[in-house]
Order: structure tokens, then C-alpha cells, then sequence
């Protein structure tokens, strides 16, 4: 690292990062909260926990409209609703879509969540054996977000093959196959849906987004799509991943999880925990809008900034003993959710459905064991920190339904 012009080597998409992404940040952060590298065409990683506070919370000098990540999209064209706008059209969009994901709503869905996690548990239980992710962490998440927006749950794996290999695999993996065809089905069913929909609404997200207003005027089919789309992108994979964290974390420490059966009451806090500790979101990009100085580096109008979620959830100014699960950790006030006018929308909906699914493991295969040597993490863990494959044994147990 050049201590005058805070050059570095970073790029969180690259093997090493995804080998050990922590080492680097926690070297970044202490020696060099806010970076300059020169991959993927230039961008600042900011690493230390006020650093990204600050710029996250000023919607005046720090956009969402230009890309949310980097390298940025090629579709330029596209912008994802409302997650790619600035206020005051950020907030219009946001106060449509609050009501079908506020706590209240969650609530109501809960015995749905419930329905599909015992489900996805019954599918394996038989046998001893299961992929968590492939049977579990993938399944409850995208059927709880396909169930909530109206579409098929039937669907599910249609819906999460391509948004996996989006997330999850580089752009060179010769592990992405008939990812354009994947999407194109997603898209399309999205469409057919929403045209379904103007004809005979039914009580669902999608019939809520086409007879919502914006300003005064109707949204349109296009914004429904493309809100419906990102309610899809946000649901899958970062749900599913904080889940195959956090049962990871309690295979690697038996103690964490003999607590939480012992202590169920804890589960509320260790969730924030598990979120704070390893966050499924690992960060988000902005651009300057104008010239500023953000801890002492000059940052110029254009520039691109990365916002490194994780690594300011373990800033030690911040969080005492931050390398450490502490299940009733209080305060904790990690960022995995963002922080400022875009926080997470879906914050309420994907912290019950970590609950309702840790809980359901450690009721019904509270002796599980992983096969840490045959998991497989994702090839790129830029966007989203979670695995491909997590193969684990236990007990054969009984079904809940017929």
C-alpha cells in the first residue's frame, strides 16, 4: 500500500477475496478506511465503519441512480426500482412498496414462512442427509418471495438457478449455463404476470404495485416489473445466504448452538449476530455527485465508492471484540441492511424467515454435522457473501406432514 496516495490491490471479486475476505479488510481498515484501487476501471473501498456511515447517509453528494455495484452493469439502460434512484423519486417509490414489507405484513406471512421451512425440512429428514443449500437455504426464501408477490412457489428453482449463477459465479465460470435463457423465463413470467394481473387482480404484491400511485399518477408496467424484479433479486440469495452462514457458525462452535436450544429466547438477538458477523450483502457501490473529502482522500465528482457492509460490521471502534459471535450482543448496530434513506426494505421479511429456519434446525436436526471439506463458497463473493454447496448428516428423523 502507498500511504500517500492510498493505492491498493483490492478486488472483491477475485479468489483470494472469496478464499479470506477478512484479513484484507481488517488490514484495510485499520491501515486505510478509505482506499484507492485500480481494478474494474478505479473505484474507492471504504472499510471503516464512520466512513460509511457518512456516505450513506448523504443522499446530496452520493448517488444510487449510477450503479449499486462494481463493476457496473452493462445494461446500462436498466435501472433497478426504486434501489437505483436518489430522493426524492427513491422515496416515492419506497413509500409504495413499505406497507407489503413492514412488520405487520411480515407477520401475517409467518405461518406461511413456517409452512415452507417444515416442508423443505420433511423433503430430507428421512434420509439423514441434505445440501442446506440446494434443499433448504435456497428453497424457503425464493418460495416465501415467489408466495408473497403472487407467482407460482412451484417456480422456485426456475427463478433461482440464474440468479445464482448472476450472484454467485464469475462472468468467465464455465459453471454459468443458459443463464440469458434463465433470466429471459424470469422476465417473462414477471411480464405475463403483471399483464394477468391488470385483468383479474388477486391479493398479492403484484396486484398491490399495479393499483399503487406515484405522484399522483399510476405506476406503470414497467415499474411494477422492475420493483417485482428487485423484491426477486433481494428475497433469493441473500436470505438464503445469511441462513447457510449462521448454520455454518453453529457447526464450527457447538457451543453457540447448545446455547440457543438451551436459551430459544436468544434467538432473536444471535440472528443480528449471525448478520453482523458474517453480512450475506458484503457491500454496495455510490458515485460522487460533486468533489469531497472523505477521510482525508480527495474524492472527485465521478468516482466511483465501494461500501464494504462487512467490514464496518467488524470495526472495532464500534463493536467490542468484533472477531467474536456474541449471541446477546447489545447494542448492535451492524450496517448488513445499509444504513440511510436505502436501507433495506426487506429487513423485517428476511430477518423472520433466519429466525423461523434456525429454529426449525435446531428443533428438528439439532445434531447436524457439515461437510466442511466438501462445501463449496461461491466463486465471486462481490456482491453476496454465501456458499454453493453445504452437504451435511444427521440423525434420520420423522415427517411433520404427509
Amino acid at each position: 500500500m502507498d500511504a500517500v496516495t492510498a493505492e491498493v490491490d483490492f478486488d472483491h471479486h477475485s479468489e483470494d477475496f472469496v478464499t479470506d475476505p477478512w484479513s484484507q479488510l481488517t488490514r484495510l481498515r485499520s491501515e486505510c478506511p478509505v482506499a484507492r484501487t485500480g481494478n474494474h476501471g478505479g473505484f474507492w473501498v471504504l472499510t471503516g465503519y464512520e466512513e460509511i456511515r457518512r456516505v450513506a447517509t448523504d443522499d446530496e453528494t452520493f448517488s444510487s441512480a449510477e450503479t449499486l455495484v462494481i463493476p457496473p452493469k452493462k445494461n446500462v439502460g436498466q435501472k433497478s426500482i426504486p434501489a437505483e434512484m436518489d430522493p426524492p423519486e427513491f422515496l416515492a417509490f419506497r413509500r409504495v412498496l413499505h406497507p407489503m414489507l413492514s412488520p405487520a405484513a411480515v407477520d401475517r406471512i409467518t405461518p406461511v414462512i413456517e409452512r415452507f421451512v417444515h416442508a423443505a425440512i420433511d423433503d430430507f429428514i428421512e434420509k439423514g442427509s441434505c445440501d442446506f443449500v440446494h434443499d433448504f437455504a435456497d428453497p424457503v426464501p425464493a418460495m416465501t418471495t415467489l408466495y408473497k408477490l403472487g407467482l407460482p412457489v412451484e417456480l422456485w428453482n426456475e427463478f433461482s438457478v440464474p440468479l445464482h449463477q448472476v450472484v454467485f459465479l464469475r462472468q468467465d465460470s464455465p459453471r454459468r449455463v443458459n443463464v440469458t435463457e434463465g433470466l429471459q423465463f424470469v422476465a417473462q413470467t414477471l411480464k405475463d404476470t403483471i399483464a394477468a394481473r391488470r385483468k383479474a387482480p388477486r391479493d398479492d404484491m403484484i396486484s398491490y404495485l399495479i393499483n399503487s400511485t406515484v405522484d399522483g399518477r399510476p405506476v406503470t408496467d414497467h415499474e411494477v416489473r422492475e420493483m417485482a424484479t428487485l423484491i426477486v433479486q433481494g428475497g433469493f440469495d441473500t436470505t438464503g445466504s445469511a441462513i447457510s452462514n449462521a448454520l455454518i457458525q453453529m457447526d464450527r462452535d457447538r457451543g453457540l448452538r447448545r446455547r440457543l436450544i438451551e436459551e430459544p429466547s436468544l434467538m432473536t438477538s444471535a440472528v443480528e449476530e449471525f448478520l453482523r458477523y458474517e453480512a450475506p450483502q458484503m457491500a454496495m457501490a455510490r458515485t460522487a455527485k460533486k468533489d469531497v473529502v472523505i477521510g482525508g482522500r480527495d474524492i472527485a465528482k465521478g468516482d466511483l465508492l465501494l461500501l464494504v457492509w462487512a467490514s464496518a460490521n467488524r470495526d472495532d471502534s464500534v463493536f467490542d471484540d468484533p472477531d467474536a459471535i456474541v449471541l446477546d450482543r447489545f447494542p448492535n448496530r451492524h450496517v448488513t441492511f445499509g444504513i440511510g434513506a436505502h436501507r433495506c426494505l426487506g429487513s423485517n421479511l428476511a430477518r423472520r424467515q433466519i429466525q423461523v429456519a434456525l429454529q426449525a434446525v435446531l428443533r428438528r436436526l439439532p445434531d447436524y454435522t457439515i461437510d466442511h471439506d466438501s462445501a463449496v463458497r461461491a466463486e465471486t463473493v462481490g456482491i453476496v457473501y454465501g456458499m454453493f454447496s453445504l452437504p451435511a448428516s444427521f440423525p434420520p428423523g420423522e415427517r411433520w406432514f404427509s
